[in-house]
């Protein structure tokens, strides 16, 4: 994918689940009629999709299917007419990587096809609350994971090694990475952004530093073979995750500097301390000053 219109997707999923965009942003999000789900082979019966939300994972095999997040409720009959295309087997279990709507917004209705949910602790929690905040607990039930871990989990499924577990204070508090042991591939979730600043969701529980530590924990568990599903952006690799390293570390010494000789959140934003890679990594939700903003949110939470 372009990363013109890649970045313009990114953007257009994250309006959708009501994070405001930049005054600047004009985006047209897609209607359900518009949406097309892309299928990569990754091998070992593992497939990558992509549609309008966050990118999907799934195993497929004599077991069922194990899906890794599952975009929007308007579009799972595209989500489940893709994986019917490579699989007789009904979805067994979906594991959301986080709580946002562009990964979980499909729950209930993979749920009513028999699916069970799963995710962190966290997640949970925070969907609960937000349907709870919209009034709608009693309706939007059955898009509440049924199981939940705290740290680590693993499933025996398809052949593979599926081991689950938790990234603390990351993207957001309830961040799961998954990885397929045997086979080397790995789904992040939104705790990579492939090309993109990040969105680090400070209201949900992400830190910049956690954000950064754990793409290097999965830089020591990867190879030069590892297989990476971003949660935004095209398949990804050490390589991805490495310079998404440096550019945040980068970003975070270039912000502290100024901060630490006393200037405003303001000041730090005229002075624009991204500049060098606001062309390559800027996009719609999170432009140079968006990204500077929470860089400077960080260091005073």
């Amino acid at each position: 994918m372009k990363k013109s219109l890649l970045k313009t997707v990114a953007a257009a999923a994250l309006s959708v689940f009501g994070i405001n965009l930049p005054a600047s942003a004009h985006v047209t999000v897609a209607q359900n009629d518009d949406v097309i789900i892309t299928t990569t082979e990754l091998g070992n019966g593992l497939y990558m999709l992509e549609g309008r939300g966050g990118n999907i994972g799934i195993s497929v095999g004599p077991d069922g299917v194990f899906m890794i997040d599952d975009q929007f409720g308007n579009i799972a009959d595209k989500i489940l007419a893709a994986v019917a295309e490579v699989t007789d087997q009904p979805v067994s279990y979906v594991l959301n990587t986080h709580w946002h709507g562009d990964h979980t917004g499909g729950n209930a209705a993979m749920a009513a096809e028999g699916a069970t949910i799963l995710s962190h602790d966290n997640v949970r929690k925070r969907l609960k609350q937000s349907l709870e905040v919209k009034g709608e607990l009693e309706t939007g039930a059955s898009s509440l994971p049924i199981l939940t871990f705290s740290d680590t989990t693993t499933f025996f499924w398809n052949g593979h090694e599926i081991h689950v577990f938790h990234f603390p204070s990351a993207h957001t508090d309830g961040d799961a990475l998954v990885h397929f042991r045997t086979a080397n591939v790995m789904h992040l979730g939104d705790t990579l952004f492939a090309g993109l600043y990040p969105f680090i969701d400070l209201d949900s529980g992400g830190t910049v530093a956690g954000f950064i530590a754990n793409l290097e924990a999965v830089a020591a568990l990867a190879d030069d073979e590892t297989k990476i599903i971003p949660g935004h952006g095209p398949l990804s690799d050490k390589l991805t995750v490495l310079s998404t390293i440096e550019m945040l570390k980068e970003a975070q010494a270039a912000v502290k500097t100024l901060a630490d000789q006393g200037l405003s959140e303001d000041e730090i934003v005229a002075a624009d301390p991204l500049a060098p890679r606001n062309e390559e990594y800027s996009w719609q939700f999170i432009n140079g000053e968006r990204m500077t903003r929470t860089l400077v949110r960080d260091l005073t939470n």
